[in-house]
């Protein structure tokens, strides 16, 4: 067996050739919070990030506005960005290596509908303070309450949201029609598509991710180039084992499949483990990422909750 049949045989087909368990998704997600929680900070800052990005648009537009939170970081030097940004190219990537890549488009409807569901994300991470993985995920591992607060609010709006879409379901199912099958020969045949080389691409998405990565280490700048690993890391795990909070959270209420739900309790108890140890022996403070508790983490969590379902995740 030569070395690239091994390669393809043996590593590329066990990685990108299958969808990982939903279950080693869920361990690994632990595994890589308590270790970026020990290096230094948990997975959680979507939501400053998505802020940051706003405040620098409109600083692009020429309207200087000054961030709540105190200076604003260029995006090549904020921690939080980083993270994003490694997150979204680690999607990409195993995306592109797993030939799962696909630009899907929507009706008219269906972009209104993710934009009032996104800004209701929006709106309840303003109200918790954090996103769903600051404020609910990484904050139970902290043993916050505040994260078991947010998580009553999230069971309440993705309950909510998905009576919506059953109800949305049902009224499309009613409007279908079911015309007798045609003639297969009348059927015009599909315009043939030039394929495109998607392992190629994530292999060059790969391989910038650790170009950019290795100019922070040479740099002296070993924070960052760590973080942007991490968030590449998270993003792997999460295209190739379909980890998702939402589809935890909506899919008990809709299709009473509660698999995802289950696996999200597991990432949860490893994670409070290995962070309670964190902080038992002084390697972080034992109030880190314990945020505020109160009604608005409930009603912040209940918003985001209802929007995450009805934007689809």
């Amino acid at each position: 067996m030569t070395l690239s049949k091994y390669f393809h045989e043996k590593l590329y087909i066990n990685l990108f050739g299958k969808n990982w368990p939903m279950w080693l998704g869920a361990v690994l997600i632990a595994f890589l919070n308590i270790l970026m929680f020990l290096f230094l900070m948990p997975f959680g800052g979507i939501y400053p990030a998505i802020a940051d990005w706003g405040i620098w648009i409109y600083r692009l537009a020429g309207l200087n506005i000054t961030p709540p939170w105190g200076t604003l970081t260029p995006p090549h030097l904020s921690i939080i960005s980083i993270v994003n940004a490694g997150l979204i190219l680690g999607t990409l990537s195993s995306a592109l290596l797993s030939r799962q890549f696909k630009l899907r488009k929507d009706s008219a409807s269906g972009y209104i509908q993710g934009f009032i569901g996104g800004a209701l994300m929006g709106i309840g991470s303003f109200l918790v303070g954090a996103c769903i993985f600051g404020g609910f995920y990484s904050s139970i591992m902290s043993l916050s309450l505040s994260g078991l607060y947010m998580m009553a609010g999230l069971l309440g709006g993705a309950y909510l949201g998905g009576k919506f879409m059953i109800w949305q379901a049902v009224r499309e199912a009613e409007k279908m029609e079911f015309p007798e099958i045609a003639d297969l020969k009348t059927i015009p045949e599909k315009k043939i598509r030039k394929t495109i080389n998607y392992p190629l691409l994530g292999i060059v998405v790969t391989i910038t991710l650790f170009v950019l990565a290795s100019v922070y280490f040479l740099t002296g700048k070993y924070i960052l180039g760590g973080m942007l690993l991490f968030g590449a890391a998270f993003g792997i795990v999460f295209q190739r084992s379909s980890f998702c909070i939402s589809a935890g959270f909506r899919e008990v209420f809709t299709s009473r499949h509660n698999e995802p739900m289950r696996n999200i309790l597991l990432s949860l108890m490893i994670g409070a483990v290995g962070f309670t140890i964190i902080k038992a022996n002084g390697f972080r403070p034992s109030d880190m990422f314990v945020l505020p508790a109160g009604f608005h983490s409930i009603i912040g969590g209940a918003v985001f909750g209802f929007g995450m379902v009805i934007t689809g995740g």
